[in-house]
C-alpha cells in the first residue's frame, strides 16, 4: 500500500455538500466520472488498495470510487475528498478463485461482504499519521504482512486492513511475487550495487511522462530499500 497525496478536490462534491438532501445515491454519471479522473489522476493509475493498474482511460468499467469511512458509519464524510478512494473492481468478473468470494474477491468489493461492524478499517494511504507505506512488509513469496516493529494497536490495525481487504487472496500474492522475482533476476545477473538499486528505486516510485506509476510499486520499493541497508 502507498501514501496517496490528495488533490484539489473535484468540483461536484462542493456543489453535492451545497444540494440539501443530496445523498450518493443521488450522484449522477457526470459526477462520478469527474470523480473517477480526478482520483485515477492522484493515484497516477493504481487501486489505492492492492496497487493494481486501473484501466485508463478511468471508467466504470473499470474502477470505481469508494468511502475509505463506509457511509453506514460515517454519514458526515460521504462527500469528503479525503475520505474517497479510486480502487479496482476486486476481480468483478475474473473467475480464477472459484465461486467462493473469499478467493475470488478482494478491496472494496470483499469489504462489502463482510457484516458491517467488521468494514472500519483504520490506516487510510491518503491520511498521514501514519503513513501507509511504513505499516506494511512483502515476503518474497508476495505475502503482505504489519510492517516488523510496530505498537500492537498499530499492528491490529495493520492485520485487520489486509484481512478485512482479503489482500492475501492467491491473484494479488502472484503477482507481488512477479514484481519481487523481476528485481532477484536483474541482481543475480549482476550483483547489486547501491548506485543501481537506488536507480531502481527512484524508477519505482516516479511516475512516467503519462502520470503513471508502475503496479505494485511499494512492493518494489519496500523490496530496494531493504536490499540498500544490506549493502549499507
Amino acid at each position: 500500500m502507498r501514501r496517496i497525496e490528495k488533490d484539489r478536490e473535484p468540483a461536484c462534491l462542493a456543489d453535492l455538500r451545497g444540494t440539501p438532501g443530496a445523498a450518493w445515491s443521488s450522484v449522477y454519471g457526470a459526477q462520478r466520472q469527474q470523480m473517477r479522473e480526478h482520483a485515477f489522476k492522484e493515484q497516477h493509475g493504481l487501486c489505492a488498495y492492492c496497487m493494481s493498474r486501473l484501466p485508463g482511460p478511468p471508467s466504470a468499467e473499470g474502477m470505481k470510487v469508494e468511502h475509505f469511512k463506509t457511509r453506514a458509519l460515517s454519514p458526515e464524510l460521504v462527500f469528503d475528498w479525503d475520505n474517497l478512494l479510486g480502487v479496482c473492481l476486486g476481480d468483478v468478473g475474473i473467475h480464477d478463485g472459484g465461486g467462493d468470494h473469499r478467493e475470488r474477491y478482494h478491496c472494496d468489493t470483499y469489504r462489502g461482504h463482510l457484516p458491517r461492524e467488521e468494514q472500519r478499517l483504520e490506516l487510510n494511504p491518503a491520511a498521514s499519521p501514519p503513513d501507509v507505506r511504513s505499516m506494511f512488509s512483502y515476503t518474497n513469496q508476495g505475502e503482505m504482512r504489519p510492517a516488523r516493529g510496530l505498537e500492537p494497536a498499530m499492528r491490529a490495525s495493520a492485520e485487520a486492513q489486509i484481512e478485512h481487504l482479503n489482500l492475501n487472496i492467491a491473484r494479488l500474492q502472484r503477482n507481488r511475487r512477479a514484481v519481487i522475482d523481476a528485481l532477484r533476476s536483474e541482481f543475480q545477473k549482476k550483483a547489486p550495487r547501491a548506485a543501481r538499486v537506488k536507480a531502481l528505486l527512484e524508477l519505482s516510485s516516479t511516475p512516467e511522462g503519462t502520470g503513471l506509476l508502475p503496479p505494485y510499486c511499494q512492493v518494489a520499493a519496500y523490496y530496494l530499500e531493504k536490499k540498500l541497508r544490506q549493502l549499507g
